[in-house]
């Protein structure tokens, strides 16, 4: 492997380095290491490319920082460098490469793109904000606030829900998740600004306590258009020691990728500059149509307003039948549609019965011949032979195609989960799944095993999920977002369950250590084999009930489950354990 010393080539600290970057990867496409000096490298957008990015909105372009494209057995040693985005860039792009390190960076942006707010003041449905003007440059215009994000551009604050993260423990303040909606009404000088609140629940906060003076307001106002880290169709990539402090969308973005390492990889406020708790605007890692194996291991999170961890496949649903070969789809989610890759000649699709979920004619294989791209949401799928009267007579409408092959195990060990918005890790995969020796601070579920094609289309039944050796503290589900069912929810969108037809298959939840102030530790729907063993459970005096939740464990058309050897210790004030639909349960909690 040659070593290229990126100072010799003109790629200096303190510069725009964007377009230098081209030309220094286009000389050396193989077989080499670039080795940066220490120090701040700008990026600014330069280089323009029609990516589609899963789960992040639909533009004509997307603006690129640093690209490497069709590059084979590279390394990019940054030596702590840092890359500094200006306006809105994806500081790091991987496409068609195999082989890729990329070991010691730093991705900030120099004007950040969420902000924060300090409550000076509140009353009856109004808050009064600080806002750092060095920290967070903004202004008032026509009687809307703006933020300066770099590159010329200003993004308004809109009137939508903001998260409020306490002062002292730098969580996410309890009972609260998404239920203030914030809009700017008056400019009170000196940097304060007033807010009318809107509470989707309790209307006087101010009586509850539920805002208090100190607390830190995360303000999203940019769109969610341009991730930190995106990664395309590529092979064996790895993610070493980078720092994630601020970016325009998710953290990092993978999709149609084959083996993915993500190995101290850290999604945390910029302390040094005074940031409080704000860092991504979205999730921190999303993995979407990947396969091989996707490893996550010794990250950090804090401050992202969602998930830090999201791996699944996108399914569309069918439209109609074109002739007994050809199904003409749609996405159905407009963040995540008229991708270039979603199918491919060779790959295996399921047929999923939307209503109940379950997989038809599961035994016979369906092989893509062709994948058509028609448009924004639609796509024709040719497969290498005539499908069944008894598929093709169903209404298609009611039918989700799901690529098996782009399919990944998962792996996510050793990992700190600060308190976020929304939860912890999200899961949707039908290979191995591997949760072991984690930290949870998660405000909702710590660990969602998901699945659907009603909703987000975030598809992937899971087989085979062991979870073991984490600890999940009383900060665990302390807010309650969608599908926290519990600190471990089991909760695919099953509009119908069928008795004998659960759509995930085998959870083994083990040596875990639970402190839960009142909440359910496990909820499982539509899951063929539970088992919860050897977990310690502790009655946390944090904080009293809130939960809907009325059992520490609960079963809900579960085939089969065994619940033994766990020891509670503390006064509970929430009961044991619940079955609804279940086949044979064998013990107790």
């Amino acid at each position: 492997m040659k070593k290229i010393y990126m100072k010799e080539h003109g790629v200096h600290p303190g510069k725009d380095v964007t377009l230098i970057l081209s030309e220094v990867f286009g000389k050396y496409p193989e077989d080499t290491e670039f080795v940066f000096e220490p120090g701040d490298y700008h990026l600014s957008p330069k280089i323009f490319c029609d990516y589609r990015l899963s789960n992040t909105d639909l533009i004509p372009e997307r603006r690129l920082g640093m690209l490497l494209k069709d590059m084979k057995n590279v390394r990019l040693t940054g030596n702590g460098s840092r890359l500094l985005c200006d306006g809105k860039v994806i500081a790091i792009t991987i496409d068609h490469s195999e082989d890729v390190t990329i070991d010691g960076f730093t991705i900030d942006c120099e004007k950040p793109l969420v902000a924060e707010g300090v409550v000076v003041g509140r009353g009856t449905g109004i808050v009064d904000l600080s806002i750092d003007g060095k920290l967070y440059p903004h202004k008032v215009e026509d009687g809307k606030l703006f933020f300066d994000i770099g590159n010329g551009e200003w993004s308004e604050l809109k009137p939508i829900s903001q998260i409020l993260f306490d002062s002292a423990t730098k969580r996410v303040r309890r009972g609260t998740d998404d239920r203030f909606r914030l809009a700017f009404t008056d400019d009170l000088g000196n940097g304060v600004y007033r807010f009318a609140v809107e509470s989707m629940r309790d209307t006087d906060f101010v009586k509850t306590g539920l805002i208090p003076d100190g607390g830190i307001f995360v303000l999203r106002h940019n769109e969610r258009d341009h991730s930190g880290i995106f990664v395309e169709k590529s092979k064996r990539v790895d993610l070493r020691n980078i720092n994630v402090y601020s970016c325009g969308g998710l953290g990092v973005l993978a999709q149609f990728t084959e083996d993915l390492t993500c190995h101290a990889v850290n999604f945390l406020p910029n302390a040094r500059a005074g940031r409080l708790v704000a860092s991504g605007r979205d999730d921190g890692m999303h993995v979407t149509n990947c396969s091989g194996t996707v490893t996550i291991e010794e990250c950090s999170f804090l401050g992202l307003m969602d998930d830090p961890i999201n791996v699944h496949s996108c399914c569309c649903t069918g439209v109609e039948w074109v002739n007994d070969y050809t199904l003409r789809c749609r996405y159905m989610h407009p963040q995540a549609c008229a991708f270039h890759y979603w199918a491919e000649k060779g790959d295996e699709i399921a047929f999923i019965e939307r209503k109940h979920m379950s997989r038809v004619f599961a035994d016979e294989k369906f092989t893509v011949k062709l994948y058509t791209l028609e448009g924004r949401d639609t796509f024709l799928l040719v497969f290498d032979g005539p499908v069944s009267e008894e598929i093709r007579s169903m209404n298609p409408e009611n039918i989700a195609v799901d690529n098996l092959t782009h399919t990944a195990a998962f792996v996510c060990r050793h990992n700190r989960f600060g308190s976020c918005r929304a939860r912890g890790v999200l899961v949707s995969v039908p290979k191995p799944v591997r949760i072991y020796e984690n930290y949870f601070e998660s405000s909702g579920s710590a660990i969602l095993v998901a699945g659907d094609s009603n909703y987000w289309f975030e598809s992937g039944c899971c087989k085979d999920v062991e979870i073991y050796g984490n600890v999940f503290t009383d900060a665990c589900l302390s807010s309650m977002y969608q599908f926290c069912d519990g600190v471990i929810s089991v909760s695919p969108v099953v509009p119908e369950p069928l008795a004998g037809l659960p759509y995930h298959g085998k959870i083994n939840v083990h040596d875990n250590v639970f402190d839960t102030p009142g909440t359910p530790v496990l909820s499982a729907f539509s899951a063929r084999e539970v088992i919860f063993r050897n977990n310690r459970i502790f009655a946390s005096p944090s904080a009293k009930k809130w939960h809907p939740g009325e059992n520490l464990v609960r079963l809900d058309h579960v085939e089969s489950a065994v619940i033994e050897d766990n020891l509670k210790v503390g006064e509970f004030e929430i009961s044991g354990m619940s079955v609804t639909d279940c086949g044979e349960v064998k013990g107790d909690i």
